[in-house]
């Protein structure tokens, strides 16, 4: 932290004064030190706070920020600094809690809803819907391998991609301390950047290098007139002897974020700039090459474009991938690819979790197409602060696709067959307090579903008035808002997805294809726990009995196992009851408030369906052989890192396929060295363990999920000094 002004007469004025200067300039870090002195010497004046606010958001400090914006709006209600409670609502959604981002979005419009015209008002609404789409978001599995690479020095700096080939690694760095970007170079060794050292540092910053097909390079320099794309004079890494491309950079603007494109035999440069004639803040624009020349820079347009930021373009394989701040996404900056070419781009799609995050996603990079790469400034296990970016690798498995005797394909490694099934999952189903049959002991029950949800649907009104009993003003309104969101966006959504997923369902029974869904029910703690697990196998046999009911009954002769075509569909019941809520639910039967209606105790009352699964053909239950199920790698230092490797093989007559093998902690990553095993074949199972600075005895479990065979588990034991 700087603290510039160390004389404690110093008037908070001059403090504002100077932090203001530092603002206007982009240097957050001195503002922030500045408005710091200010708040110690008076930290009643309510501006002292708020600008506080702002510039912890500008240093992605976004967790102190927050807390911060919350402290202002509570001294006022956002009567002096109405865009606080924006600001507090883009710091919820990039904290993942999308629902309260979205009713404090909803707030603050109607705060000012004499200003509709207004950037932040058009911003809210867009960022409202953006909440409820990252609400209605299916989780896809992710079943490529993803490795976080850090390197020695401390949080304050940033690592962003740039290039790399095979271990090899060209990045931009910045160090808070510093306050510039330069250019590195370093090696990729197994999580980490060995060997980094600076390859072009000047008094400005130079970032964000690429390479056209005769080995210039392309790059980022800012300076205090700004930042513009300037290209090596001759092939190679020179940065001192460079020149701006004057047909790139436009007087006043920032251009910056260059990537040169073949398409169509044409060479392209993508860029990103706030030039004139755009559509927002930062656009992506292109150009063409003409002798030697980027000429008559294009505006990619509306489809690709928004009015707040969209950087860091990519083109690989007909698809421009590219950040953007705007379109419907989980956080801050997310990654998206739109297929298409620069006369025609198609909507662009989200790529989804694992790749995006609440936080800041940007710089997507393909490698080749089994490799790629990206910057976050996510939060990963060990890292405590936002302010910096790390760099990621996605390393995209094989898909090995099996086949029978009529060339059809039976199975995939690690995906189920069912893709659409699996894009509605988890199919979430909520329950009013000891519904169904309430007061009773039994295991079953004769109600379906949807009775239970049109009487839970009905009583709305009744959780509204018992959750605003007692308050007044904003925050009686915030819990009816609260009330109506849980109903439309979970029970409502709910019942929409099983009415989809059952549709999907019936079509892949009719194919003739035996299905077996997993549904886990949950409780709220209100009684005890042997009458809770009863209640949620009532809840799961409710849908049981909803989903042979449906539509005249058409998959009650799947369930009963009279289909013409054989198909089955069968049920996995794990009746958790109140093992699995959250400890922090009341279970006070007095206080009905916390114990039945509040957010909490609904959450809780569910089940889930959580995985559909395709019934193999019936595999023998001694086909899977493990050679040995424990390891013991004895004593170890407390920052060694052993590896052992546990050797399976399929000794029955028929095709076994792993679905995965799943580690207890992220301490290890097991490797399976091939997902399908023929009879008689084997396979290894590579197992590493980092006790990362633990001590003592330690135990950790594999899981082995071989379909159509129950899991088999594995011990690694190590003793830690």
């Amino acid at each position: 932290m700087i603290l510039p002004l160390a004389a404690t007469a110093q008037r908070p004025s001059a403090f504002i004064e100077r932090g203001d200067m530092a603002a206007d300039a982009g240097q957050w870090e001195e503002a922030y030190a500045f408005y710091y002195q200010a708040y110690v010497r008076d930290s009643t004046e309510f501006d002292h706070l708020t600008r506080m606010a702002t510039a912890s958001r500008m240093l992605k400090e976004y967790d102190e920020s927050l807390r911060m914006y919350r402290e202002a709006y509570e001294k006022d209600e956002g009567k002096l600094f109405p865009e606080g409670l924006f600001w507090i609502a883009m710091l919820e959604k990039m904290q993942g809690d999308y629902e309260a981002a979205q009713r404090d979005f909803r707030k603050y419009t109607k705060k000012i809803n004499k200003d509709k015209k207004s950037q932040l008002y058009q911003r809210a609404l867009k960022e409202t819907e953006s909440c409820v789409w990252a609400l209605n978001y299916k989780k896809k599995p992710f079943r490529d391998s993803l490795t976080h690479y850090t390197m020695q020095g401390g949080e304050k700096q940033s690592e962003n991609y740039a290039w790399s080939k095979k271990d090899s690694v060209i990045f931009s760095f910045y160090k808070n301390d510093k306050a510039k970007w330069e250019l590195w170079s370093g090696l990729f060794v197994d999580s980490t950047i060995s060997k980094a050292s600076s390859i072009a540092s000047d008094s400005v910053s130079i970032a964000n290098v690429c390479f056209d097909k005769n080995g210039y390079a392309y790059f980022t320099r800012c300076g205090i007139d700004g930042c513009g794309i300037w290209r090596t004079d001759s092939p190679g890494l020179d940065f001192s002897k460079a020149s701006p491309l004057r047909t790139i950079n436009a007087q006043g603007a920032n251009s910056t974020m260059p990537w040169i494109a073949k398409i169509g035999g044409d060479e392209y440069l993508f860029f990103s700039s706030n030039r004139p004639l755009g559509k927002g803040k930062m656009d992506i624009w292109y150009a063409k090459k003409s002798n030697d020349t980027f000429i008559n820079p294009e505006n990619a347009g509306d489809v690709i474009n928004t009015a707040e930021d969209e950087l860091s373009p990519h083109y690989y394989k007909d698809r421009l991938y590219f950040s953007s701040e705007l379109h419907a996404g989980f956080g801050g900056q997310d990654i998206f690819f739109s297929k298409g070419n620069p006369t025609s781009w198609v909507i662009p799609e989200n790529m989804g979790l694992a790749i995006n995050s609440s936080l800041n996603d940007l710089l997507y990079r393909n490698e080749s197409d089994s490799v790629a790469y990206f910057s976050s400034n996510r939060r990963v296990e060990g890292k405590v602060s936002t302010c910096c970016n790390d760099i990621f690798r996605i390393k995209k498995n094989k898909v090995v696709v099996v086949k029978d005797s009529t060339g059809n394909a039976i199975a995939s490694a690690g995906i189920i067959s069912f893709e659409e099934l699996n894009k509605v999952l988890p199919v979430t189903l909520y329950f009013h307090n000891d519904e169904p049959n309430p007061r009773s002991v039994d295991t079953t029950t004769t109600k379906s579903y949807g009775e239970t949800y049109s009487a839970y649907i009905n009583m709305m009104k009744e959780y509204e008035q018992e959750n605003t009993k007692g308050l007044s003003g904003e925050r009686a309104e915030d819990e009816q808002y609260e009330v109506n969101d849980f109903f439309d966006l979970k029970v409502k959504k709910g019942w929409q997805d099983l009415e989809l997923f059952s549709r999907l369902m019936l079509k892949e029974l009719e194919a003739g294809r035996s299905i077996r869904l997993s549904i886990r029910g949950f409780a709220s703690p209100r009684a005890k726990s042997d009458y809770n697990k009863k209640l949620t196998q009532r809840r799961i046999q409710s849908l049981v009995n909803e989903l042979e009911q449906r539509e005249q009954g058409v998959l009650k002769k799947y369930i009963d196992g009279t289909a013409a075509n054989g198909a089955r569909l069968y049920f996995e019941a794990l009746p958790f009851g109140e093992e699995q809520s959250d400890k922090a639910v009341s279970d006070d039967l007095v206080n009905i408030k916390e114990s039945i209606f509040s957010r909490s105790a609904r959450l809780e009352r569910k089940i889930e369906v959580q995985a559909v699964v395709e019934v193999p053909t019936i595999v023998p239950f001694d086909s899977l052989y493990i050679e040995r199920t424990e390891h013991d790698f004895g004593r170890i230092g407390k920052y060694d890192v052993v590896k052992t490797q546990f050797i399976i093989e399929n000794k029955g007559n028929t095709i076994l396929v792993m679905d995965s093998v799943v580690a207890a902690c992220g301490c290890t990553e097991p490797v399976l060295s091939q997902m399908i095993l023929n009879p008689g074949e084997r396979a290894t199972i590579d197992v590493g363990f980092n006790p990362f600075g633990a001590r003592g005895p330690q135990e950790k479990e594999l899981t082995l999920y071989p379909k159509g065979l129950a899991p088999s588990r594995m011990k690694i034991r190590a003793n830690v000094n």
